[in-house]
């Protein structure tokens, strides 16, 4: 049980960075692996991410607070 806690802890943590960069509107299309997609793939592919990384704040943070 308490691997466990430590996986969402390390989860909540990265979704917390994610959602952080998404606010400070950091460029995603700078990042290496990202500037060989097509610009809308681009697009597409961080905003599915942002919203995983939403997601999963809201479901797992409840527990830690």
């Amino acid at each position: 049980m308490l691997n466990n806690q430590y996986l969402i802890l390390t989860g909540l943590i990265l979704s917390v960075i994610r959602i952080y960069l998404q606010v400070i509107k950091f460029d995603f299309s700078t990042l290496p692996l990202t500037a060989k997609l097509p610009k809308e793939q681009q697009m597409n592919v961080h905003q599915m991410g942002f919203y995983l990384s939403l997601g999963y704040f809201i479901l797992f943070a409840p527990q830690f607070i």
